[in-house]
């Protein structure tokens, strides 16, 4: 189960808050919800404090997405290594 909640950083910026497991039950919602904010103009922020699980196909759409309007929050380290090993697996 993966829980969002929304809360907005000032005028521009929206932060995700993610709780649970980000699988692809769940990936496509995720991407809706960052791309409802992207494309109104708003900086959106991943916070993965209380994510406890990433698969693939969950880091493979947060890398398309990732640019200077999507950026990550609170990542654990297992999130950062299964958001850079398949950077390093594309090369």
């Amino acid at each position: 189960m993966l829980r969002i909640t929304e809360k907005k950083e000032g005028e521009k910026t929206k932060v995700l808050y993610l709780e649970g497991k980000i699988c692809q039950d769940y990936v496509k919602e995720l991407r809706v919800e960052i791309i409802k904010g992207i494309d109104t103009g708003e900086r959106v922020i991943l916070d993965f404090a209380k994510v406890i699980f990433l698969d693939d196909e969950a880091a493979r759409m947060i890398r398309r997405l990732k640019d200077n309007r999507l950026s990550l929050r609170n990542c654990s380290l297992f999130i950062r290594t299964a958001l850079k090993m398949k950077e390093k697996e594309k090369k």
